[in-house]
């Protein structure tokens, strides 16, 4: 294991997932990373060429130094990627993590590339994650890291549910909730331009409110028993048309959130406290779901998480 490998010196982070990537270039400071600029690029389902995608991304802080430490996450490393690095078992620690990490070399730059997770779920089947793992590996750093259990979900396209264990990714599993609003909006009796808002959607939005508690007060109603009240709503003048989009994000929301958590009891895995993680606006709209089941919730920034992430892994990776 290397000691303090860059101390003193910078390196990029990033998080290249399926529709973007995000770069940071962080300062090493004694154990502490310190982002000191962002950078951006297209997901590896834009990039034709994951180098000069890169490098486009980047390519300027590497004027004063061609040889910075290059550590990548997310799907960059999925059999769609720039190079597979497989999934680390769970339980899975950091340690884990940096030990399954891959490494590509481009134009003289030592890229390391980390894996992804695999489980086994509470249902029995086999699941993935790429790029939450991650974010898990920060909120254990910051919140975590001792002694017990805690349950956190990380929203998105496919939002993870995970469990973790005495500082270990233990098992997880994975809703489309996220990918399944966007089709419904853009491809289903609801995909009018009219009723497609770009506006933000507020935990205290009244027609997020009414979709939430609905979905969450009825516990026979199934989610897709639910999903025509949108399109009944319009039609019958019980919503506007700008009012539709955040009914239906509390009714997929509320249903993620009441069958997970019902998921989990039934597997004799109870939690009467959950920690999300992700962009803010996102999980203020899942704590107010947790909330609603009289869950404990509390939230956690995604680029935080990241940074802690980095600050836990930079020990156990052979950086030069």
């Amino acid at each position: 294991m290397p000691a303090d490998p860059v101390r003193g010196r910078h390196l990029i982070f990033g998080d290249w997932g399926s529709t973007a990537l995000r770069l940071a270039l962080c300062r090493i400071e004694e154990a502490r990373v310190v982002p000191v600029a962002q950078g951006r690029g297209p997901g590896i389902k834009f990039a034709d060429d994951f180098e000069t995608a890169f490098f486009d991304a980047a390519g300027e802080w590497l004027v004063g130094d061609a040889h910075l430490p290059v550590v990548l996450a997310g799907m960059i490393g999925s059999d769609r990627g720039w190079v597979e690095t497989g999934y680390a078992a769970c339980p899975a620690t950091v340690g884990d993590l940096a030990g399954d990490a891959a490494t590509v070399v481009a134009r003289g730059l030592r890229i390391t590339i980390l894996p992804g997770a695999r489980c086994n779920s509470i249902f029995g089947l086999p699941d993935v994650m790429r790029g939450e793992e991650v974010q898990l590996a920060g909120w254990l750093a910051l919140r975590g890291s001792g002694a017990g259990r805690h349950l956190v979900c990380l929203p998105g396209t496919h939002a993870k549910w995970a469990v973790v264990d005495n500082g270990a990714i233990a098992h997880f599993f994975t809703s489309m909730q996220g990918e399944l609003y966007d089709i419904l909006l853009r491809h289903s009796l609801l995909a009018r331009p009219e009723l497609r808002s770009t506006d933000p959607i507020e935990p205290d939005n009244a027609a997020f409110l009414h979709g939430l508690k609905l979905i969450s007060g009825t516990p026979h109603l199934a989610i897709e028993h639910a999903l025509f009240t949108p399109r009944a709503s319009l039609l019958t003048g019980a919503v506007a048309n700008h009012a539709v989009p955040a009914l239906l994000s509390g009714l997929l929301i509320g249903a993620d959130v009441r069958d997970a958590h019902r998921a989990l009891h039934a597997a004799d895995q109870a939690f009467d406290a959950v920690s999300f993680v992700g962009a803010p606006a996102l999980t203020a709209l899942y704590a107010a779901a947790a909330q609603e089941l009289g869950l404990a919730a509390d939230c956690l920034d995604a680029d935080t998480a990241m940074i802690a992430a980095l600050e836990a892994l930079l020990p156990h990776l052979p950086l030069e």
